[in-house]
């Protein structure tokens, strides 16, 4: 039986991508890291190891196409790409006077063009397993967005519009698509509802049950 194989596309450095990894893996998946710099990564697949859990990292920059699909078929060596998980995202401190075109295009890279981008490119790998997951980190800032992360909120609002939409069209097909809006923040080390760990089981949750397009995390 071939290995299913996670996919955590931009781990980040507040501990959701950890998390998500150890949640995924306690459930049976080999866990591939996706992002523009390996030595993270590296330094994630190498703390995962000690959990006991497979893993391996790969590089790729979203705003290249061909570069994902490379990343994609190397996963695909490894094993049944089953679940994509979209955690990348980028946060300025750029306030709506100071957004250029050119400024805002850059962090819609990372916010909402790289999840169609990699989305676009698994989703024909995925199909194949029959019952495939992708899921994607939503924000509290697209609806309430502030001064200083507007950047950051016109892209999650994008990607949510985007997520609910690519549900609908693939509710038949065996592959589900759903988010998870995170209404806090994340601290690791802190326990409670900001407790990565705890956020990272309503991924799992999602995964299992499917049943809506945008789960509210509070």
């Amino acid at each position: 039986m071939a290995t299913k194989i996670a996919l955590i596309v931009g781990p980040g450095h507040a501990g959701l991508g950890e998390a998500l990894a150890n949640q995924f893996g306690d459930h049976g998946f080999q866990i591939a890291l996706l992002g523009k710099n390996l030595a993270p990564l590296d330094e994630l697949v190498a703390a995962l190891k000690q959990n006991h859990i497979s893993a391996f990292s790969l590089q790729a920059d979203l705003s290249n196409s061909d570069s994902v699909a490379k990343a994609i078929t190397d996963i695909s060596s490894h094993g049944n790409l089953q679940v994509v998980i979209y955690n990348a995202t980028m946060r300025t401190k750029n306030q709506p006077t100071d957004l250029t075109g050119d400024s805002l295009i850059d962090s819609l890279t990372s916010n909402l063009l790289g999840a169609v981008t990699v989305t676009n490119k698994a989703l024909p790998v995925v199909k194949q397993t029959g019952d495939g997951v992708f899921l994607y980190t939503g924000s509290i800032v697209a609806t309430k967005p502030g001064p200083s992360d507007v950047e950051q909120s016109i892209g999650k609002v994008g990607l949510k519009n985007y997520v609910v939409a690519l549900n609908k069209q693939l509710s038949k097909s065996g592959v589900f698509a759903g988010m998870v809006t995170i209404n806090t923040y994340i601290r690791k080390g802190k326990a409670g509802h900001m407790d990565p760990n705890e956020i990272a089981k309503a991924y799992v949750n999602l995964a299992a049950k499917k049943d809506t397009a945008n789960f509210e995390y509070h």
